[in-house]
């Protein structure tokens, strides 16, 4: 009982925050592919295709980074900041386009939301309490492995 206690308390505390960034990565993703569809491929006729293609290939490649970091694993954090960082860069440019400028504004401050939230306090706690528990995992698996 209280394992399920311990779960309960972890996800109370550090839920909100893991699927904020999530969340705001989602959205750094649909306004960086929306503004860089309309803008560089305005002419293209496919370009509802590549958007689909682009927003399902970096769509998992954010969950596996996400995956990736509850495993315990410090370069899926990285992946996320590269992440936030590649879609604030595609959409800085388009002003020159002469975007909409809420989509224009809402594609700029959902990636730096979302490196200001990867960068909060509790956002660091849940990531070092992610990794003493891979610790943990490999430190069982390592006592139930026979000796050689």
């Amino acid at each position: 009982m209280a394992r399920q206690d311990s779960l309960k308390a972890f996800l109370a505390q550090y839920f909100p925050t893991f699927i904020c960034a999530f969340f705001l990565a989602c959205f750094a993703l649909s306004a960086a592919i929306s503004l860089a569809a309309s803008t560089y491929f305005r002419g293209d006729p496919d370009r509802a295709r590549y958007s689909f293609l682009a927003a399902v290939i970096l769509g998992l490649l954010l969950a596996l980074s996400h995956f990736v970091m509850i495993r315990g694993r410090a370069w899926g954090v990285w992946a996320i900041a590269v992440f936030y960082l590649v879609c604030f860069l595609m959409v800085l440019p388009t002003y020159g386009y002469r975007p909409h400028m809420a989509a224009y504004v809402m594609g700029l401050l959902f990636p730096l939301l979302g490196l200001l939230l990867l960068n909060s306090q509790r956002h660091r706690e849940m990531r070092g309490q992610l990794l003493v528990l891979r610790q943990m995992r490999q430190a069982a698996k390592a006592c139930r492995r026979p000796p050689r």
